[in-house]
């Protein structure tokens, strides 16, 4: 009787003690490698269930369209190393000139930048919020507002390519991840504009005017010209096909490394630290990945998504599955830390996408803006935590002025869904 039980709810013993070991405060991937481990041999033949999980292992970590990992995270570490931040807020700046909240608008274009280089949302808080708070807070936003702008902001770097969260979910769902970061454009263009107009009309007008002459503008932007085309090359190179994301990943550490070197901001010593935090982020990220990888083949061999997949579908198709999904990675946002999340979730939730007619390209996208809301979600929104860090604002002021853009993500759920064509476009029309 109990070996039938176990072999009837094997892969539930397996979340639950995913959960009650991340609750103990176990790091996420040991977590995951543990729970699947000790489930399966419940299951196993204890040989078998070593053989397994060394092969597997080796399987997530071989993959070759992770070597793009590394690449994209030391281009935005070199990037925080040489005032790339300070260089975009006042070009945009510039270019805002006068109109309303002009500097909140200034903070969010400059985030969308970055993060169309760095990849990274904690990367894009960090770098613009260092600047931004400051001078938002000094010209009467509050800390609320002004911590709020550079979180949202922050998160456009989970959508807008390169994005770091679209790699590992190419790599789980086997996804073209080229295609991934050219479908990410035209939604990131959109959540960036969706963002600005709900600064411009946040509160009322500034009265402190940025009356920046042509001139001055050109001389600014001229002066940061490097760092504002990046987006732009890595985009374009994609696109066209000329090369593939991982070969945008080396030219675009070289790229960076080279203009910091001719810029004088960049030695020796800004290299190797870049190096050393870039690694240090890697190895976390190909830890989740490979454990990840363990816990969904677990969960795969039980069945375990594919009886959530029916059971979704069998009492809610269409918008209320997709409703579901949304309620369920609020939740999950609340307590995983987004790339956790992405990869507990995914196995789950992408056989559901596939019964309800969801395009792999339209839910890689769904799946990132899912993402952006837990970064922002309290009690561990992870970019609340490092806007808290860097400016010592509380949290739940900050959980207040970013509660806005979780309601916009949550609105951009729906578009994508119910108009995929914005996601798809782009990469059909692909080379």
């Amino acid at each position: 009787m109990w070996t039938d039980l176990i072999y009837d709810y094997g892969a539930y013993v397996a979340i639950f003690l995913l959960f009650l070991l991340m609750v103990l405060s176990v790091p996420v991937f040991v977590s995951m490698g543990l729970a699947a481990f000790m489930a399966s041999l419940l299951l196993e033949d204890p040989f078998q269930v070593f053989r397994n999980f060394i092969n597997i292992s080796w399987q997530g970590a071989s993959i070759f369209e992770l070597v793009a990992l590394p690449l994209f995270i030391l281009t935005g570490t070199i990037m925080q190393r040489t005032d790339a931040g300070r260089d975009l807020f006042e070009v945009t700046k510039a270019w805002a000139g006068s109109v309303p909240n002009s500097l909140g608008v200034s903070t969010i274009l400059a985030c969308g930048i970055f993060a169309a280089i760095s990849g990274s949302s904690i990367a894009t808080a960090a770098t613009v919020g260092l600047v931004a708070i400051p001078l938002l807070t000094k010209e009467g936003y509050g800390e609320a507002r002004a911590g709020g702008f550079v979180a949202g902001g922050g998160t456009l770097g989970i959508i807008i390519p390169p994005s770091i969260p679209l790699i590992l979910y190419g790599v789980i769902t086997e996804t073209s991840i080229g295609q991934l970061f050219i479908a990410g454009v035209v939604p990131g263009v959109i959540m960036l504009g969706l963002f600005t107009l709900y600064v411009l009309m946040s509160r009322p007008r500034i009265k402190t005017e940025y009356k920046v002459p042509m001139r001055r503008r050109l001389t600014i932007t001229a002066s940061s010209f490097g760092v504002v085309l990046l987006p732009v090359v890595i985009i374009v190179a994609i696109y066209t096909g000329i090369f593939s994301p991982t070969e945008v990943g080396a030219l675009s550490v070289i790229y960076v490394t080279v203009l910091g070197l001719v810029q004088g901001r960049l030695n020796v010593a800004k290299l190797l630290g870049a190096a050393e935090s870039a690694t240090a982020t890697t190895a976390m990220l190909i830890m989740l990945i490979v454990f990840g990888q363990y816990f969904a083949h677990f969960l795969t061999f039980e069945q375990i998504p594919q009886q959530i997949a029916a059971a979704i579908v069998e009492n809610a198709t269409g918008v209320w599955a997709v409703t579901l999904m949304i309620l369920a990675y609020i939740v999950m946002g609340m307590f995983l830390e987004s790339a956790a999340m992405l990869l507990i979730s995914i196995p789950i939730f992408f056989p559901v996408a596939e019964q309800i007619g969801m395009h792999p390209l339209t839910f890689g996208i769904f799946a990132a803006i899912s993402m952006e809301i837990a970064q922002i979600s309290p009690p561990i929104g992870v970019n609340l935590f490092t806007i808290h860090g860097i400016s010592g604002i509380r949290l739940s002021r900050l959980a207040r002025g970013a509660a806005p853009f979780l309601l916009i993500q949550i609105a951009m759920l729906y578009l994508v869904y119910f108009f995929p064509q914005i996601v798809l476009w782009l990469p059909m029309s692909m080379h």
